[in-house]
């Protein structure tokens, strides 16, 4: 788990030269569109970083990747492609308001609606685990149509279980049953601190622990895990509910947060990015924080370019875009099956 200055000078430098290079497409792309790249990228930082609302902002969704980034990350590492991390946020989403509503306030409900949605996120996940482990189907396609199934679901908990007046979103989840705000200023929450433990325990297990030996033993190869003495089909139902349980948990952070209920829109395209957050990270649960939190400023900032630019603000989208294509071009970060 310790990090020395030599790994993160071989992780940083190819990084930075990538980001670089990232720079200096977007601002021919900037020129294209006749405006100032300079006055772009400061929009772009004072969006992200300019109050401490955006700050705020920052750091909850940066907790929010921080997880799909784990959903990711452990999958891959044992040669398993979990792109489902957005449905099991949906259905940790799910899990977590639904407990919340039917508990109602109490002393114990915002620990049962974190816990309701750990267990909803890591049972979807274990749908393509004992597919993949049980029938060899591929999990890339279970866990992606596993995705549209989740937010079907959703639209169900939100028209027909528990909506409120609009029918747009469930009714609201008591005050005392969220998250407590941390930091009242930047509006940030506990979901900092629970996401942060998850990395730790993660991080442990997958450096200190015979099943984090096993996860990556299995990613060499069936072979490599027969001679380290695992069973893959054990090692693959462990390594999905741990995906689903973390990803679950980011449903959770954002129903339970200062928004208060499930909507359709809850989620960002999270899971998705989480994705990318675990390869730029290189499938290092240490290196993840880092990852999330970059690629959440780039997120939040984006909304700083129509005002401070002129510009859409779909071109922060364009910046992440541009970023993983060169990534990918300087094998910063591959894609293995």
């Amino acid at each position: 788990m310790t990090i020395t200055l030599t790994q993160v000078s071989k992780r940083a430098a190819p990084v930075a030269g990538a980001v670089a290079l990232t720079f200096a497409v977007v601002s021919a792309v900037i020129l294209a569109m006749g405006a100032n790249p300079l006055e772009a990228y400061r929009a772009l930082w004072t969006g992200a970083f300019g109050s401490p609302f955006t700050i705020g902002q920052v750091i909850t969704i940066t907790s929010v990747l921080l997880l799909t980034g784990i959903a990711a990350a452990i999958p891959f590492s044992a040669g398993l492609w979990n792109v489902g991390g957005e449905g099991q946020l949906f259905a940790g989403a799910i899990g977590a308001v639904c407990a919340a509503l039917t508990l109602g306030p109490g002393p114990f409900t915002l620990v049962s609606s974190l816990l309701a949605g750990a267990a909803a996120g890591a049972a979807w996940a274990l749908v393509p685990g004992l597919l993949r482990a049980w029938l060899g189907a591929s999990e890339m396609i279970v866990s992606l149509l596993m995705n549209f199934v989740a937010v079907f679901a959703a639209g169900l908990v939100i028209r027909h279980i528990f909506p409120d007046t609009s029918g747009q979103a469930t009714r609201l989840i008591e005050r005392e049953s969220r998250l407590p705000v941390i930091w009242t200023a930047g509006g940030v929450n506990l979901g900092i601190v629970v996401a942060g433990v998850l990395a730790v325990i993660c991080a442990i297990v997958m450096t200190r622990t015979r099943l984090g030996f096993g996860i990556r033993a299995v990613g060499l190869g069936e072979t490599a895990a027969e001679l380290a003495g695992f069973e893959r089909r054990s090692t693959t139902l462990s390594t999905f509910a741990i995906a689903g349980i973390s990803a679950g948990l980011a449903g959770a952070l954002l129903v339970l947060g200062a928004g208060g209920q499930l909507s359709e829109g809850v989620s960002s395209n999270y899971g998705f990015v989480g994705i990318v957050v675990a390869l730029v990270a290189g499938l290092r649960v240490a290196w993840i924080p880092l990852s999330a939190l970059l690629f959440a400023a780039l997120t939040v900032g984006s909304n700083g370019l129509q005002i401070g630019a002129g510009l859409p603000f779909s071109l922060g989208i364009v910046v992440i875009g541009v970023l993983v294509l060169t990534l990918l071009a300087t094998r910063v970060i591959t894609l293995r099956k």
